[in-house]
Order: C-alpha cells, then sequence, then structure tokens
C-alpha cells in the first residue's frame, strides 16, 4: 500500500536514490515551432542524465496554450472554462498511478500559465511525492516558500498573457472597424483565397437557392441536394445544415463586417463594410434571416416545416387536426383495397388522440392543393381590385409613339433627298438612343404589372415539378391555411367536400368549398 510521502515544518519530504527515477520530459510551445520543442528535449535529456535515472516518456505540446480556456461541460451540468491540455492531463495521471515518480519542464511558464493547474501539479509533489525540476531550476515545490514563489510567477505570467490576450483583441477590432477580413486557415465559401474576390461557381450556387429560400426551402434540404450534388465545401467535410445556415445568415455575405460574433458598427452607429465583394444586398440577406433565423420565439408548430415540430413526408401532416378529438393527424402508409396507400389517421388514445378518423390522403391532398392555388388567385385579384380594376397604361406611351412616328418620317424625308447625311445621322441617333430609353421603361412597367400574377401561374405549374420541395409546399399552403379540420366519415363512405374543412388565415377572407 502507498502512501503520501511526509511534510516536516513547511517540507515535502522525498528520499529517493536518484537511480530510482523513472522520468517524463514536457516540453510545450505555444505556437507551431517544433524546433524549440525539439530543443527543449534535447536539453531536458542532459539534465536527467546529470541527475540519474530512466527517461520512460517524452511529451511534446506544440501550439498549445497554457492560457486560453475552451468552454466545456461539468459534472453538474453546467458549463465552465478550463484550459485544455489533454497531453498534460496524460502527464498528471501518470505520476498519479506511479507508472512515473520525476517530471522535467523547461521552465515553470513552459509548464504553465494556468493557477489551476499549478494546484494540479502542487497535488502531485505534496500527495504522490513527485519529484518536479526545471532547466531554469526556478521549480521547487517541496517547500512553502518555493510553493508561494511559484504561484507569484504563475501569476505574473498569467497577467502577462492577459495583456498580450488585450491587446492582440484591440488590433483586431480596429482592423475590424476598416473593414479588414478575418484570419483563419480556411476561406469561406463564396469567395476566392484572397477573401475578397468572388468565387464564381460557389456565388453562382449561393444565388440559385435564393428564391427557394423564400419558397420555404430549409437549410437541411439544400445541405442535402448539395451533397447529392457532389458540390464540394471549403474543408472537404460533408455538408451540414448548420453549415449551410452558417454561410446564408452570416453578414459577411452581404458585406457586412462582424466582431464577436455581432454586427459591427461605426461611430455613427451604420454597420462597418467589408473589404471584399458582397454576393446577396443587405434586403436579401434580411429575407433569408427572417425566414432561418426568426427574430421572436416562435411557438411550438410544423407549419412550413418551421418552429419545434417534427418533419414530415406528407403533404398536409402540419395542418391536420381530427374533426372528432381536435388531436394532430399525422402520414403513414396503409393499406386499402389491397394496395399500399398514403393515410392520415388520428393517434390512439395513448398517444393524445381518439383513433376514430382515418382517411386516404391522395384525394384530401388534391382537394386542398386547389384550394390554395385558387386562394392565392383569389387574393391577387382581390389586391387588383383594390388598385383599381384596370392597371393605368404606360404613362409614357404617347411619347414613345410620337418619337417613333418622328424616326419614321425622318427617315423618309432623307432618302427623298431633303436630309443630308450631316444632319440625319447625329439625329437619328439621339432619337433612337431615346427610343430605347423608353423601351426599357415600357418593359420594367409592364414586368411589374404583371409579377404577381406571374408568380400565381407558376404556383400552378411548379407544383408537381421535381425542384418544388415539399418545404415550399408547406410554406405556400401556410400563407392560405392555418389547419385542415377531417370529419369523421362511416365505413366505406367515399370522399366529399364537406367532410374537410380548411380553416383559413385570419388575414385573408373566408372561401366557400
Amino acid at each position: 500500500m502507498t502512501t503520501s510521502p511526509r511534510r516536516v515544518e513547511g517540507r515535502t519530504l522525498i528520499d529517493r536514490d536518484p537511480d530510482q527515477l523513472v522520468w517524463i520530459l514536457s516540453a510545450r510551445e505555444s505556437a507551431d515551432r517544433k524546433d524549440q520543442l525539439a530543443n527543449q528535449l534535447t536539453d531536458l535529456r542532459a539534465l536527467v542524465r546529470s541527475i540519474g535515472g530512466r527517461i520512460d516518456r517524452e511529451v511534446p505540446e506544440n501550439a498549445v496554450s497554457s492560457y486560453k480556456k475552451t468552454r466545456i461541460s461539468l459534472p453538474d451540468g453546467t458549463y465552465g472554462y478550463r484550459v485544455v491540455r489533454p497531453d498534460w492531463e496524460d502527464i498528471l495521471t501518470g505520476l498519479r498511478r506511479r507508472e512515473c515518480n520525476a517530471l522535467a519542464v523547461a521552465d515553470l511558464d513552459r509548464a504553465t500559465r494556468d493557477p489551476r493547474i499549478l494546484e494540479d501539479l502542487i497535488e502531485v509533489v505534496e500527495h504522490y511525492g513527485a519529484y518536479v525540476v526545471s532547466l531554469t531550476g526556478n521549480i521547487d515545490l517541496t517547500t512553502d516558500a518555493g510553493i508561494s514563489a511559484a504561484r507569484g510567477l504563475v501569476n505574473q505570467r498569467n497577467q502577462e498573457s492577459r495583456n498580450t490576450s488585450r491587446r492582440v483583441a484591440t488590433g483586431k477590432r480596429h482592423a475590424a472597424l476598416k473593414g479588414k477580413n478575418n484570419g483563419g486557415p480556411l476561406r469561406p465559401f463564396g469567395w476566392r483565397k484572397d477573401r475578397k474576390a468572388v468565387n464564381k461557381r460557389e456565388q453562382a450556387h449561393i444565388l440559385r437557392e435564393l428564391p427557394r429560400i423564400r419558397g420555404g426551402v430549409s437549410a437541411v434540404t439544400i445541405a442535402r441536394e448539395w451533397k447529392e450534388r457532389g458540390i464540394p465545401t471549403v474543408s472537404g467535410a460533408e455538408w451540414r445544415s448548420t453549415t449551410v445556415n452558417g454561410i446564408f445568415t452570416n453578414p459577411r455575405i452581404c458585406g457586412i463586417r462582424t466582431y464577436d460574433g455581432e454586427i459591427l458598427r461605426d461611430e455613427s452607429g451604420n454597420p462597418v463594410r467589408g473589404e471584399w465583394n458582397p454576393i446577396l444586398t443587405v434586403e436579401q440577406w434580411e429575407e433569408v434571416c427572417q425566414k432561418w433565423k426568426p427574430s421572436k420565439p416562435q411557438a411550438p408548430s410544423r407549419l412550413g416545416a418551421t418552429g419545434t415540430g417534427s418533419r414530415t413526408k406528407y403533404l398536409l401532416s402540419p395542418f391536420l387536426r381530427c374533426g372528432k378529438c381536435n388531436a394532430r393527424m399525422s402520414g403513414t402508409l396503409g393499406v386499402r383495397d389491397g394496395k399500399r396507400v398514403e393515410l392520415y389517421i388520428c393517434p390512439g388514445k395513448g398517444l393524445g388522440g381518439c383513433g376514430g378518423t382515418s382517411r386516404i390522403a391522395k384525394p384530401i391532398n388534391d382537394y386542398i392543393t386547389a384550394l390554395v392555388i385558387a386562394d392565392h388567385r383569389r387574393i391577387q385579384f382581390q389586391k387588383e381590385e383594390e388598385e383599381g380594376e384596370e392597371q393605368p397604361p404606360w404613362p409614357k406611351a404617347k411619347e414613345l409613339a410620337d418619337l417613333q412616328e418622328r424616326i419614321n418620317d425622318s427617315t423618309q424625308r432623307y432618302e427623298a433627298g431633303e436630309y443630308s447625311a450631316e444632319r440625319y445621322f447625329p439625329s437619328l441617333a439621339r432619337m433612337e438612343a431615346r427610343e430605347a430609353q423608353l423601351k426599357r421603361e415600357k418593359r420594367t412597367y409592364e414586368n411589374k404589372q404583371q409579377s404577381r400574377r406571374r408568380v400565381i401561374v407558376d404556383l400552378e405549374k411548379r407544383w408537381n415539378e421535381p425542384d418544388f420541395t415539399l418545404e415550399q409546399k408547406h410554406e405556400a399552403i401556410a400563407k392560405s391555411l392555418s389547419a385542415v379540420i377531417i370529419r369523421p366519415a362511416g365505413r366505406g363512405v367515399r370522399f366529399h367536400p364537406d367532410q374537410i374543412e380548411p380553416v383559413f388565415n385570419e388575414e385573408h377572407e373566408s372561401m366557400v368549398p
């Protein structure tokens, strides 16, 4: 049975023959300095040879900080912040288990700059009898005076690290205020290696998804599709929904600089613009954030595949309610007339439902889809009526017609010899330039008039297209309906609209099915 070493008058007595020492050599550099690590180990070997004993293991820690802390989970379920050094913990474990009984380090601040780690080392000396030395000779943990000196030195080194950290953070903040790029080993997705110029191929992937995100497509779907399409990530890892979400919701994508996870603002309170080329406009970025990062907490819901509810592969599962018990219905596969079909069912009593309602999904899906498309068209017509049944004609139509008439007249007179070339061609160039400008204005005006109607036509046309995702359908349904109530029906009763009660959103006028 092993016992703790004796403590006499403030001193730990370690009475051990030098030839019995079993050494661990510890070398550490906070940055990537492999050559300096090798030099430390060479000097430590020489020190150990002068003392005696044998070397059991050498532990080099390259690019490992003894000051920076990492958030970790504590046994009580809360979080704490600790300097995480797995190799150093292995050293202490080896000393506690008495696999080794001696430790050699280059210097006390190479061993640690964290007071908590120093206390662990003091404990190993006082309670396990470990023999600890350093190249510089500034470690004596066997006496109270030596322990006090070590604590003071570690506190001093810790303060030096704090000062350095503060100066570095100040420099980074000032660089951020000038719109400078972040560091890091990996470029951001969407930009080239210089982090300024846009990567055209990746930019195209991002812009392609923008209208789909407006239509309700989630980051989960995009991550899955990008993985299937073989689009490479910057790091080479697989696409994850968090990665996609981070790309689209990071203010960097619209050219805004952040610092410590927050939008950086200048003295006037305006967001600082980065020195790189943006991919989205601020308005487009805000649209994505509104979809994927709502500013207000959402109540538990599965509408539009958002909120805290579960995902589904059935069209109406997020909306269905049992007309008998008001429980949420779900989709499943079942057998009707010897065929496997999709069903909407009310869960059993043990799961919060009554289990008394079960309907074939397809006719209900078709009926609700037709209602939603019709309701979208009705909303559009209502808005057009509010603006006036007949949209005003383009106000510059007469100017364009008069200009085209003058161009024709001028050409005829030139061909008849009434105009000289010197007079005709400069005048024609000015008129044609004005004609082209008016035509562009006319196209823009007409596009605005027809934009909403095109959206409705697209909804009906695209509903069954492969790239119109279930999430987009959920989004379209949620704009019209808040719920669909399925009334119970007797055995053998076929589908009838009277058994289905669509609940339209309050902002829309009720529609009689």
